[in-house]
């Protein structure tokens, strides 16, 4: 074989490593900017809870089995904030299904803060309003919950009063949350 020939191949040969390199370590580069003046970076455990310490609330017992427009259930939802650093929560939205066979019964959905959960009572308007109107345009603006600290939801579904008979719903409650800054 001719010597220029040779180098050839080994030039190929480094190129063609060098491309499967570049684009197997391509992940492994990133671009950085420095922040100015001083940063605080805090990191720490978000562990959030409801119910008694757990990651899930039966809310089973907010159920209206057989009921007319207007009626309504109420029961208390702690959210507890088991980790060491401070949370930000909120609702981020209620879906509302119909149960098979069945059309969707229109849902109205209040949310409020309360003291404790004997302040949410079967059936009284208690505590600070978060929100209040249709199921299907819920949501509330973010809560931040310290550190170690449990706040108490009051939730409230009521059958709306342009119902229909034979209507049947099941509503699923959606919740997000975060740490905060500066913790």
């Amino acid at each position: 074989m001719k010597p220029q020939l040779k180098w050839a191949l080994a030039a190929a040969a480094v190129l063609l490593v060098g491309f499967f390199s570049i684009q197997q370590t391509g992940a492994l580069w990133r671009s950085e900017v420095p922040g100015g003046g001083a940063s605080t970076v805090t990191a720490g455990k978000l562990d959030i809870s409801v119910g008694d310490g757990v990651k899930a609330f039966d809310l089973s017992g907010l159920t209206l089995p057989d009921a007319s427009p207007g009626d309504s259930v109420q029961k208390p939802l702690p959210v507890i904030n088991s980790g060491n650093v401070k949370m930000s929560y909120k609702l981020n939205s209620v879906g509302v299904q119909a149960e098979a066979g069945k059309t969707a019964a229109p849902l109205l959905v209040r949310v409020a803060k309360v003291a404790n959960e004997a302040a949410c009572t079967p059936t009284e308007d208690v505590g600070e309003v978060l929100y209040n109107g249709a199921a299907s345009q819920a949501s509330t603006a973010a809560r931040t919950v310290p550190a170690n600290t449990t706040e108490v939801l009051c939730l409230r579904v009521t059958i709306a009063d342009n119902a229909g008979v034979s209507q049947s719903s099941n509503a699923t409650f959606t919740f997000g949350a975060s740490s905060v800054s500066g913790a």
